[in-house]
């Protein structure tokens, strides 16, 4: 059993998917936090409050209300809905926490993100965010090598054996 797992631990495969996922979820995890980043008046110091992200999103919010046909409602649910949804997802994919289902909802959090940024006239973030969503597609290919996940956690404290990730594979 430890040849095993030691074998899988040092497969490229499994490697790429660490690498991968660790980047999509700090990117996520950055990108939610610096809408609650905001300059203290008093002190001149960063602090991250979610009473900052009011005034970042009401700037994202601006534009695509300016810029685009969406209705405003629909912009102050997501407003609301988007940091939280970034930090959320990104620590359920660095830790590896529903590792499939994370990367999936972060591939749609991005689309979603793509969505807005097509209807503005610039699209030079477009094309980032389909960088982003080409390296959550990678990590989605790769996650069956899962490791360094509390995915793998759960999997050892029911009993999943390797046998059954074989027959998975197959499938």
């Amino acid at each position: 059993m430890s040849e095993k797992c030691c074998s899988r631990i040092l497969r490229g495969e499994a490697w790429a998917c660490f690498f991968l996922r660790m980047w999509i979820g700090m990117r996520l995890l950055f990108a939610g936090l610096t809408k609650w980043k905001g300059k203290n008046e008093e002190t001149g110091q960063w602090e991250f409050a979610p009473e900052n992200g009011k005034y970042v999103m009401e700037n994202i919010t601006g534009v695509m209300k300016a810029n685009t046909p969406i209705p405003e409602s629909m912009l102050g649910h997501y407003a609301t809905f988007l940091p939280w949804a970034l930090l959320i997802t990104g620590i359920w994919v660095i830790i590896g926490l529903f590792t499939r289902i994370s990367l999936i909802v972060a591939g749609a959090v991005i689309l979603s993100l793509s969505f807005g940024l097509m209807l503005l006239p610039d699209d030079v973030d477009v094309v980032r965010r389909g960088v982003e969503l080409i390296v959550i597609a990678l990590a989605l290919m790769t996650v069956k090598h899962n490791i360094l996940a509390v995915d793998n956690l759960v999997d050892m404290a029911i009993g999943k054996s390797d046998n059954e990730d074989s027959a998975e594979e197959k499938d």
